[in-house]
């Protein structure tokens, strides 16, 4: 098995400390967004670290009662997102879009079991779902929260050529795609404005993020192994499959990834690394 480097990113503990949780995620230009959670007396204090050219870009959010697990950008604004909605306690709408400077706009209801949330520069917020929400596993919604696609009345209009999403494991949207990848058969799934591509058949299992450059696809570890990524071939349906190392060469465990366009970030700790498919030297060795 081959090696493949994971460059060091950023740790963060030196750019905030004192929290409780953190969530890492990718916006449409494929800049890490850190999102912190620090439990204040049964209240949550969630504060927005945008990396962007060299820069870091913090948003404060004020106390809420609800924990926020999302944070996208939209327009000027941040839209953050809670996984779960509460219907014993009322809390139905579990997104809610702030200015920078924090203060409340708007607040959407975007339903329950969100596995992740991406938003495009065109505003539109696509939104996936686990198995706990079986009606649709993915929706889009535009900057007003009104729903402008739903997969299960896709999957029908298609006369049921793609499967249906019993679990949406990962998601990955730029400005000319939405692709998915999804449980039970784990197919990947290109939707984009002319129509779609389906890649049945997908030889790896249980992977819950990934990257994409053209025809190929690099996927985080699946069910069994954390320390490996696989490369997949769309065209020539080839995988092979890298052990990741850091920047000295030592194997790195990594805990989950997060991709979003041809970037996939691997966590461990309180570490983040990256692996960059544009990257010369990737392009070189591997596509």
């Amino acid at each position: 098995m081959n090696n493949i480097k994971a460059s060091h990113y950023i740790n963060i503990e030196h750019i905030a400390s004192g929290f409780d949780d953190f969530r890492i995620s990718v916006d449409f230009d494929g800049n890490l967004i850190l999102l912190t959670e620090k439990d204040a007396k049964g209240k949550y204090l969630h504060k927005i670290y945008h990396f962007l050219n060299q820069e870091i870009n913090e948003i404060n959010v004020p106390l809420v009662k609800e924990a926020f697990d999302f944070a996208q950008p939209l327009e000027e604004n941040w839209l953050m997102v809670s996984a779960r909605t509460d219907e014993e306690e009322g809390y139905l709408r579990n997104a809610t879009l702030f200015d920078i400077q924090g203060n409340v706009l708007k607040t959407f209801s975007f339903d329950d079991a969100i596995q992740d949330v991406q938003t495009t520069k065109n505003s539109d917020i696509w939104v996936s779902y686990f198995d706990e929400n079986m009606d649709s596993g993915l929706r889009c919604f535009d900057k007003e929260g009104l729903q402008t696609f739903n997969y299960h009345d896709f999957v029908i209009q298609t006369g049921r050529k793609v499967p249906f999403i019993d679990d949406c494991y990962a998601l990955n949207v730029t400005s000319e795609s939405t692709i998915i990848y999804y449980y039970y058969d784990f197919p990947l799934v290109k939707l984009n404005k002319t129509g779609y591509e389906i890649f049945p058949n997908i030889p790896i299992k249980g992977s819950h993020a990934f990257a994409n450059l053209n025809d190929f696809v690099l996927f985080s570890h699946g069910y069994d192994d954390r320390a490996v990524v696989y490369l997949y071939s769309l065209r020539d349906k080839q995988r092979k499959t890298f052990q990741t190392v850091d920047q000295n060469g030592e194997e790195l465990k990594y805990e989950y990834a997060v991709g979003r366009g041809s970037k996939l970030f691997l966590v461990k700790g309180r570490n983040v690394y990256l692996i960059n498919m544009e990257d010369e030297k990737f392009v070189k060795e591997n596509i």
